[in-house]
């Protein structure tokens, strides 16, 4: 389980870009694995990127965080410049914390979720109301807007949240749910599953960026060191940085466009 956090972690090594340490920190609600289990491989991609950056050994600091609760206390106290944010939590959060993005992983449209139903089930998402909807969101405003770009009102739904995608399509497969929402990763490895059941997608969610590393208005300005961060982004994955890239299951950083995430939070707030 801890292998599908490797991502999250590798964005750990870009908190500093200077001279002087910045502290970062990864917020995703519902992840998986934990800040004591993250913090090894943490720790050998930090020093990679810093031999790689000529950056003095030991001057990145950071933490993972898997709940909402645990993400603000850290900034709080830590008063991070830079964050990782799942996408919910950057939407619901932007505003408060003066979030400016800078980059994803991935391309900007490359996450997408699916509704799966079990094969002979609901047809269309009209067909799911009062219906049974496993997720691992837990975000009606995200889920209604963003995700189902307001095709469907969650509230008309039955709601069942699990941090584990695969509980929700047994649930399906085995006639105990009438639907599962889950990310491209899950769905990609659905013939891998054994499941009792096939299941089929009924519904394909628009193109929304996964991970995205932001700076924190919140904190202290230093318009240097966010520069050097957004200047190193697409080199981390080339070069000497290709293997370790793949070792931590990272193909690219992707450098964004405000106006995408503002019209993420548009939507978000209507």
């Amino acid at each position: 389980m801890l292998n599908r956090s490797l991502p999250l972690l590798v964005l750990l090594a870009l908190s500093p870009a200077a001279a002087r340490a910045e502290a970062l920190v990864i917020c995703h609600v519902g992840g998986p694995g934990s800040t004591s289990q993250a913090r090894p491989v943490a720790e050998k991609f930090m020093r990679h990127v810093e031999q790689a950056g000529g950056l003095a050994k030991g001057s990145m600091t950071g933490e993972y965080h898997t709940t909402l609760a645990g993400c603000l206390g850290y900034i709080k106290s830590a008063r991070p410049l830079f964050g990782v944010f799942d996408l919910p939590t950057y939407l619901s959060q932007a505003k408060e914390l003066k979030l400016k993005p800078l980059a994803c992983m991935g391309s900007p449209t490359g996450q997408r979720y699916h509704l799966l139903v079990r094969e002979g089930g609901a047809k269309d998402l009209a067909a799911l109301k009062g219906k049974t909807l496993y997720v691992t969101i837990d975000d009606a405003a995200f889920l209604s807007r963003v995700v189902f770009d307001g095709k469907l009102d969650v509230a008309q739904l039955k709601l069942k949240t699990s941090k584990r995608p695969l509980k929700g399509l047994r649930k399906v497969a085995r006639g105990k749910a009438d639907a599962a929402l889950v990310d491209a990763m899950a769905y990609e490895h659905l013939d891998e599953l054994k499941l009792p059941a096939k299941l089929e997608s009924i519904y394909r969610s628009p193109g929304l960026p996964g991970l995205t590393l932001a700076v924190l208005g919140t904190a202290k300005p230093a318009p240097a060191v966010v520069k050097k961060v957004s200047a190193a982004l697409p080199k981390l994955c080339s070069g000497e940085g290709e293997k370790m890239c793949k070792t931590v299951q990272v193909r690219a950083f992707t450098r964004v466009k405000p106006a995408t995430y503002a019209k993420l939070l548009k939507k978000y707030a209507r």
